[in-house]
């Protein structure tokens, strides 16, 4: 049995640790909560109406759907995505990432980005 010199020590401790958790929780909350910023106006054109892509010497379509569901270049990948503002992110069996898209672009615009994996790539929005 712990005398109350033993047991005192303990509880300190396990104080400390709830207190430590609660302020690291406090602290994150706010983090926790935010919500990610509506689809800038490019990203919601390209959403609404589809996208044509140019990679490398490849073209193909990549149609985006209001749950949240993406698929191109005839079926060869599809996925998931969600958006932040200007980012677009996907998730595939290719992988996942976000890329950022210039704002003020509308149906009918082509642009191009820089992408990490693949380099330049030219982007119409589809009418």
């Amino acid at each position: 049995m712990l005398s109350e010199t033993h047991w005192f020590p303990l509880w300190e401790v396990h104080v400390k640790l709830n207190l430590a958790l609660f302020s690291a929780v406090m602290i994150a909350a706010p983090a926790l909560a935010q919500t990610a910023a509506p689809a800038s106006d490019t990203v919601k054109a390209m959403i609404d109406k589809g996208v044509v892509m140019r990679v490398m010497d490849f073209e193909g379509e990549v149609i985006y759907t209001a749950d949240g569901k993406f698929s191109g270049f005839d079926g060869m990948f599809s996925g998931t995505y969600t958006v932040d503002g200007p980012k677009l992110c996907t998730t595939s069996d290719m992988g996942s990432g976000c890329q950022e898209y210039p704002d003020g672009k509308k149906p009918g615009d082509t642009f191009t980005i820089e992408m990490d994996q693949v380099g330049e790539v030219s982007i119409t929005i589809k009418q």
